[in-house]
């Protein structure tokens, strides 16, 4: 069998490719359904920061060391103390815990008192929340993407392999580290695997039913009991609620509604204090301090109490419990103002959460199921996504946007199906152009390849050609960079991200044509290993794109010189390539004789003669290689022949694109 070339393994300490001085980052991953093959080799996709890249060793990846673990958990627990020292000491003996019961129990809340305790003890670790989105399964590969993103400090697009990310973890070594996975529903024999993988972590879940196959670790969080939610609601209320003022409050009614849910008990105590009763009351102007003023009974449902606290609220809170209702996923309180359009409603995250109307966690506002249904029984309208998607391509376009946490990727696929409700085909195809992108780089492969479907609707609805033709190839090349079609990974990772990047190489159909053209020349798997940092470092090269709706004299021509270069599978040998090649650059000094501005006309000269250097040099060296007893294989020379054409392509590509308007 002919080795293929390189036949060396690349690393990140090694450019693959080197293009105007910088360096293609080549980095890791494993063996997954669907992946291209180089040889012994096999290929993720991974986003470093810069562009999408593709990876072929785990192992290579830097690892990251875990942040400390947050310490904002409630320092008191009612009636979960034991529970959470109990847990504590497990963990701190090297075992790993199951938390599980009903939802609303407050499984949540004795985590978030694990992690005080821990990180008084300097633990560091990780906490991964449940995200939305369809493509977010229950699966063991999809915790395994998130948690080698957080140990490796980058998203996947593809599968995990289970072998190297052992391997990974073995040689990084995370001992000591800790992990909590919130909302977990992995069957025993996954779990049993997950805690094979990372054999020196120690893993907190909250789940529904007991599945962790220690069950001496595993913990059933009940509701609380009555004493217990008496001691919440004194808390919350300030006041020590005997049996007159439990009687005046209906508690044992309340505590029935509640389901004994901790978050229901304290939205009670916030329902009660903002009663116009408790207000005088606050005043000293009626009632003895010890007691609580009585509770209207019809008032006694959680239901009721959220609809109570929700007319109640301010203009501002009112939009952000609105925006969280209608577009269903979580916001950082940075980004409300984006979505609502209103800047004052950026500091109403706070008043929801006093009013208990949402949950806070890891620096986001999520709405409760109560909330919600009350946001629903009220008719408000729902959040204008038009409002939102003007408001987030604002945000999402400056240099120093709002701090903190991103939203959930998932706010683009609800904020895109809106407006595709309310038919805005263009600012729905304008909104699709920057969103997908964007989650690609966050790992969420199947919500890009929905939104591009959206935006595809949306273009033919529109009657927007080029938007269509732009949309069919994104959603062609987004399946091949999460299945690993041939060489088209490499391109279509410099296609798709260029938005996300700020790049204007796709701004139009043409663009993604050439890239089109240019991943299709590479038809052998040798071809796609030796051409790969080449396209990566194409996406990340800004260009110039002019403003204008006339085409410069001498561009038309260089864009057709450029169609016109083939060096697809028919070149199998340099003398071939060479032929092309001189055959371009012809045309390219060509449409420079009829460029009317200097820099067209020096910019198109340069590059030929630059190209008509290369191919001499890459012709030279090919007649080395083969002036040996033991010449390479054809097959060989033709993938290496490829791969030269290929960069020819893209470093082209990228001249005209500098001093030419797109098409």
């Amino acid at each position: 069998m002919i080795p293929p070339h390189p036949t060396h393994e690349p690393s990140a300490a090694e450019p693959m490719v080197r293009t105007d001085g910088g360096d293609a980052k080549v980095v890791v991953h494993g063996d997954v359904r669907g992946i291209v093959t180089t040889g012994s080799h096999t290929i993720n996709v991974i986003y470093d920061g810069k562009a999408l890249v593709e990876i072929t060793n785990l192992r290579d990846l830097t690892p990251h060391q875990p942040p400390p673990l947050p310490s904002a958990g409630r320092s008191k627990l009612f009636g979960r103390g034991t529970l959470v020292d109990d847990v504590v000491a497990q963990l701190g003996g090297g075992s790993s815990v199951q938390l599980y019961g009903k939802p609303g129990v407050g499984k949540k809340a004795v985590a978030a008192a694990v992690h005080r305790k821990l990180a008084a003890q300097r633990v560091r670790g990780h906490v991964l929340y449940p995200r939305a989105g369809l493509d977010e399964d229950d699966s063991l590969q999809a915790l395994y993407r998130r948690l080698a993103g957080a140990f490796f400090g980058t998203h996947f697009l593809r599968d995990i392999d289970e072998t190297q990310l052992r391997a990974a973890v073995a040689t990084a070594d995370f001992s000591g580290a800790h992990v909590t996975v919130v909302d977990c529903a992995l069957p025993q024999n996954d779990l049993a695997r997950l805690l094979e993988t990372f054999p020196g972590c120690t893993f907190l879940f909250t789940s529904p039913y007991a599945t962790l196959p220690d069950t001496d670790a595993t913990h059933l969080v009940r509701p609380l009991s009555r004493t217990a939610a008496i001691e919440l609601l004194s808390a919350e209320v300030g006041l020590s609620l005997g049996p007159a003022g439990l009687q005046k409050l209906q508690f044992d009614h309340v505590w029935d509604e509640s389901g004994g849910a901790p978050q229901r008990i304290c939205q009670y105590a916030r329902f009660i204090k903002a009663s116009a009763q408790w207000e005088r009351r606050a005043r000293g102007a009626d009632e003895p301090r010890d007691e609580p003023p009585p509770v209207d009974p019809a008032q006694l449902s959680p239901r009721r109490q959220a609809e109570a606290l929700a007319v109640d609220l301010s203009e501002p809170a009112r939009r952000a419990l609105v925006a969280l209702a209608t577009f269903g996923t979580a916001l950082p309180a940075a980004w409300i103002a984006s979505v609502t359009g209103d800047p004052q409603d950026g500091t109403a995250a706070s008043e929801l959460h006093d009013r208990r109307l949402v949950k806070h966690f890891a620096g986001t506002y999520w709405i409760t199921e109560d909330a919600a249904a009350a946001v629903h029984s009220q008719g408000w309208a729902p959040a204008a996504a038009t409002t939102a998607a003007e408001g987030l391509l604002a945000a999402l376009g400056k240099q120093d946007g709002p701090s903190g946490p991103e939203p959930d990727t998932y706010l683009f696929l609800a904020i895109a199906r809106a407006l595709v409700r309310e038919e805005q085909w263009a600012l729905t195809s304008r909104f699709v152009r920057i969103a997908g992108p964007r989650a690609l780089t966050e790992g969420r492969g199947q919500l890009a390849l929905q939104l591009y479907v959206l935006g595809r609707m949306a273009a033919a609805r529109g009657g927007m050609s080029k938007d269509i033709k732009f949309y069919d190839r994104a959603e062609k090349l987004t399946r091949d960079l999460l299945d690993g079609d041939k060489a088209g990974t490499t391109a279509a990772a410099a296609v798709l991200l260029a938005p996300a990047l700020g790049a204007a190489a796709v701004e139009s159909g043409k663009a993604l044509g050439f890239f089109g053209k240019i991943f299709a020349t590479v038809s052998t798997k040798t071809g796609a290993s030796v051409a790969a940092g080449a396209v990566v470092v194409a996406a990340t090269t800004a260009v110039v794109v002019a403003n204008a709706n006339d085409m410069p004299a001498g561009c038309e021509p260089a864009y057709a010189a450029l169609e016109a270069y083939d060096t697809g599978d028919k070149t199998r040998t340099y003398d071939e390539l060479a032929k092309e090649t001189r055959e371009l650059t012809s045309e390219l000094r060509a449409a420079a004789t009829e460029a009317s501005e200097a820099d067209i006309r020096s910019k198109l000269n340069q590059h030929a003669d630059d190209l008509d250097a290369k191919t001499a040099a890459d012709v030279r060296e090919n007649d080395e290689q083969m002036n040996v007893k033991y010449p390479p294989h054809p097959d060989v020379v033709a993938a290496l022949a490829a791969g030269d054409g290929l960069q020819n392509n893209i470093s082209t590509l990228q001249a005209i694109r500098a001093v030419c308007p797109s098409e």
